[in-house]
């Protein structure tokens, strides 16, 4: 039993580190590429596996120990490169020499003969283009302990030292214990890069899908005013047109292209934000100048404007954005109260936070309106493009904050901006 033991033990230690090479380095963002600090790390982690498999061998024939030393020893080889495989090989080599003492002499004629083999093996194989990537590693696993236990019965004869039956089985068993464990750890280094390079191709085919999608629906949302402008320069082109409707068709040419414009912008806002100036800013200030922008156009609708700010509610942002964030969520609470109401915008501190509501008693929205919010040309509104709420979302995201929305058809909707205060 205790050979199972330290044989479970040792394939425990061999690929616990693949996992957690997984968890924390492989899953990270972009192609997996190993730069020299990388292969330096596998090479010191491979170096640590085998002094812990020379010190803890699996069984011991009269003297011999049989251990798993030549798996990392592979692993760095196959899977580091060169350099970190001859860098572990010498570590073996130093360790060797510390526990083995007189007999490190044999270890040193292992290796010269080991390394060379399994580069020669490895370079003219050229086994990275090869179908079976796990095979390859478990046969070159199984020949190089097949030459290790050759080794070590050349060893045994030169020693006058007997060889039975019991010897060589044992030998036999440490060629396919080899093998089968070098070909769990390939399974696993194998099936990891497949899955994460599986995952990659997903989300890369998710951003272009998402890309074509907001590509055709800008298209779609510039051809409608482009197409109106169209309609009235043909009409306008027309000699029997009075002056009077000339005046009316050239004002909304004028209004179709501004949205045009609009949309553009808006897009360009959210798909390359800039790089923003935060500074100090009361919001409370801004109340003045947020009115000044919003009540013609609350008047028009019927709508009346209340504000109730606490002062003195300062945070980091950007003034210019702060304001288009507020006026995009005024206007639409706003354009939700098509009988006329009133809209209240409300502003206090709550512990570390700077809360600024903006609540209509409009048309409310639905739970599943309100989860689709943000999203890319999503809009309750018959002509709204969605980008307005979008680059709402981005600016208050920018400045380190967030907005929550909440709502109930026919009683009205409140949204609330959090930022952090300072």
């Amino acid at each position: 039993m205790n050979v199972f033991d330290d044989l479970l033990l040792n394939m425990l230690v061999l690929t616990t580190p693949i996992l957690l090479c997984h968890i924390v380095w492989l899953d990270r963002p972009g192609p997996i590429n190993f730069n020299g600090l990388d292969r330096a790390f596998i090479g010191l982690i491979c170096s640590l596996i085998a002094i812990f498999c020379m010190s803890h061998p699996f069984f011991t024939i009269t003297g011999n120990h049989f251990d798993l030393r030549i798996i990392p020893l592979l692993v760095a080889f196959l899977y580091s490169g060169i350099r970190s495989g001859l860098a572990v090989s010498a570590i073996i080599l130093v360790y060797a020499y510390y526990i083995d003492g007189p007999d490190f002499l044999w270890i040193v004629t292992l290796s010269a003969l080991l390394v060379p083999f399994i580069l020669a093996f490895i370079v003219l194989s050229n086994w990275k283009h090869l179908t079976p990537k796990v095979m390859f590693p478990s046969l070159l696993a199984f020949i190089s302990a097949l030459a290790s236990f050759c080794m070590t019965m050349l060893y045994r004869i030169g020693s006058f030292v007997s060889i039975d039956s019991t010897f060589v089985l044992y030998g036999l068993l440490f060629c396919i214990v080899h093998m089968l464990t070098m070909w769990l750890l390939s399974y696993l280094i194998v099936r990891i890069r497949e899955n994460i390079a599986m995952r990659q191709e997903v989300q890369r085919s998710e951003k272009l899908n998402v890309l074509s999608e907001l590509a055709a629906s800008v298209a779609h949302e510039i051809r409608n005013p482009m197409t109106v402008a169209r309609g009235f320069m043909q009409i306008l082109s027309q000699s029997q047109v009075t002056e009077d409707k000339k005046l009316v068709y050239t004002t909304m040419v004028i209004e179709e292209i501004d949205r045009a414009q609009n949309i553009i912008t808006n897009y360009l806002s959210f798909a390359k934000p800039q790089a923003e100036k935060l500074e100090e800013l009361d919001v409370s200030s801004l109340s003045l100048k947020l009115s000044n922008l919003i009540k013609p156009y609350a008047s028009m609708r019927g709508v009346e404007i209340n504000f109730d700010l606490e002062p003195l509610l300062m945070i980091k942002a950007n003034n210019e954005k702060m304001i288009q964030c507020l006026v995009n969520l005024t206007k639409n609470g706003i354009e939700a109260m098509p009988s006329g109401g009133t809209l209240q915008i409300s502003g206090f501190k709550k512990s570390s936070k700077v809360i600024l509501q903006i609540k209509d008693n409009g048309i409310g929205m639905t739970a599943e309106e309100v989860n689709r919010l943000g999203t890319p040309f999503y809009s309750t509104k018959n002509k709204g493009t969605g980008l307005g709420m979008m680059v709402s979302y981005r600016i208050i995201k920018t400045f380190g904050g967030l907005i929550e929305v909440t709502s109930q058809p026919d009683q009205g909707t409140c949204f609330t901006i959090s930022l952090p205060s300072i």
